[in-house]
């Protein structure tokens, strides 16, 4: 029997995909954005904001719109994070003692997945100097997991990826305003960047301060956090967690006194070519109704609820810096979707990123003539 809180979730979903009167084009979620958008899960304390779909349908065209007009077709790139640092070989290993509570999915005791990690600035558009402040981003493809995907991408069926970034919380609460922001963004009048404040609000403004004024030594001595929940486990024991990646130890790099342009890039070089980085991956249970799943301006205290070590990424020194493994992984893809249904992404970001993620991939490969493998 379907649970009392899902059939709520459904019909709400299903009314906002309704046709109830006239829509413009521009009102109208594309119907893939319908017949795809995640339903909320009231049990964790999820709910579909007023608008929700149609504005992540507004987006979509406005992303859509801006890769088109800014890359020529075979030159394409990615939305946000479009200058990547490297992407290296890992080695994904679940501890043995970890809590008995946590034990889902990819969280098995003495579990270990070979994985591909990819850092990067967060920035969209043309690349730029790596010492201009940003959001940096962390992404973990692993390999060799078995079970169906709540994506599903032929090829790629054993898969799980996790999205990271530099900073606890985002600038942004789901999609209210989002494509007006990317378009304010985009502008040269400066009546359209005097609304970003308000598009953001006072919390989401400190926030964009903060992650795009972030400068650091080298992205593998830095911490980087899920930002937004995730499901984890099924059923009735199914909780709400956050994820960070942490080094194992504090970093020694210090920024250039004259940093060149991908001085990132060559601080991980030199670190790979010389010995391996080690990271500690953590989970942060919610312990309380109160850390909200859909507010993702605001990261749970941790001093109410601490992260808890669960497992550890080794990456082996490496030759990563090459032509053939920079195009590569160029053409790699990260999706917050392709994961076991124990793993299912929460809140309105991450129903957005479902529709959003699919989509633009589509549509960079596409431009580019690369054979789709989202």
């Amino acid at each position: 029997m379907l649970h009392r809180s899902w059939g709520l979730a459904l019909a709400a979903l299903l009314s906002a995909c309704a046709i109830t009167g006239p829509k413009t084009a521009d009102e109208a979620p594309p119907a893939f954005v319908c017949a795809v958008y995640p339903a909320a899960d009231p049990y964790l304390g999820e709910a579909l904001q007023p608008g929700e779909i149609a504005e992540a349908g507004r987006l979509i065209r406005t992303l859509s719109d801006e890769i088109r007009q800014e890359y020529p077709p075979g030159v394409a790139r990615r939305d946000a994070h479009t200058k990547a640092h490297g992407c290296v070989r890992a080695r994904f290993s679940v501890n043995e003692d970890i809590p008995a509570d946590l034990v889902h999915g990819v969280f098995q005791p003495g579990a270990s997945y070979p994985a591909l990690l990819r850092y990067s600035n967060g920035t969209p558009g043309a690349p730029r100097p790596d010492i201009k402040g940003d959001m940096r981003g962390m992404a973990i493809k692993l390999f060799d997991v078995p079970g169906p995907r709540l994506f599903e991408t032929p090829g790629r069926e054993k898969e799980h990826d996790f999205i990271l970034i530099s900073k606890p919380y985002f600038f942004i609460n789901g999609t209210r305003h989002y494509a007006e922001l990317f378009q304010a963004l985009d502008s040269d009048s400066m009546l359209s960047k005097l609304k970003i404040p308000f598009l953001l609000g006072w919390q989401g403004s400190i926030n964009a301060w903060r992650m795009l004024h972030q400068t650091i030594a080298n992205p593998l001595e830095t911490q980087y956090f899920s930002l937004v929940p995730y499901q984890l486990g099924l059923g009735e024991e199914r909780i709400a967690v956050k994820y960070s990646a942490k080094p194992c130890e504090p970093g020694t790099s210090r920024i250039p006194d004259n940093p060149g342009m991908n001085y990132l890039r060559e601080a991980m070089v030199d670190t790979l070519g010389t010995g391996e980085a080690c990271m500690i991956f953590m989970i942060q249970r919610r312990t309380s109704p109160s850390l909200s799943v859909e507010n993702s301006v605001i990261a749970w205290p941790e001093d109410e609820a601490p992260f808890i070590p669960v497992g550890r990424i080794t990456v082996p020194s490496q030759n990563f810096n090459t032509p053939q493994q920079n195009a590569a992984c160029e053409n790699q893809s990260f999706n917050p979707w392709r994961v076991l249904p124990a793993h299912k992404p929460l809140g309105a970001i991450n129903r957005t990123r479902r529709v959003l993620y699919e989509h633009a991939s589509e549509l960079r490969r596409g431009l580019n003539g690369v054979e789709d493998k989202n």
